[in-house]
């Protein structure tokens, strides 16, 4: 007898590691892929919340309307869209919705109560 592996011995052995490794390779991607995706979510969301801060470091309050700017972090672009509006008397709600492509939303709402003083409205 001889020793060794037959052809069909090697076709099967074969055939089982490319399904195990495309199965790898497909599991890889994933994770690459989902990874790339939480780096964006964060980094919207430390936008917003950027955003947030500086309209909290105001005194005054800001004009009502829409602004919108191109932002970057960790070498991702970002869209910042900051609209602010007013529900009631002492309230104003500021909403901050982030955005990088189709693929990552990411939206802030933040009442702020409004003292007035004389001629000049602050943030409480």
């Amino acid at each position: 007898m001889r020793k060794g592996f037959t052809l069909v011995e090697v076709a099967v052995a074969s055939v089982i590691i490319l399904v195990v490794l495309s199965a790898l390779f497909v599991a890889l991607v994933s994770f690459v892929r989902g990874g790339k995706t939480l780096e964006l979510q964060d980094g919207a969301l430390t936008l917003a919340r950027v955003e947030i801060a500086a309209i909290e470091r105001r005194e005054e309050v800001p004009a009502p309307g829409t602004s919108q700017h191109p932002d970057t972090l960790w070498g991702n672009q970002y869209e910042v869209e900051t609209t602010v509006g007013s529900s009631g008397d002492n309230t104003v709600d500021v909403f901050v919705e982030v955005t990088s492509g189709d693929s990552v939303s990411i939206e802030l709402t933040r009442r702020f109560y409004v003292e007035s003083n004389a001629n000049r409205q602050e943030l409480l």
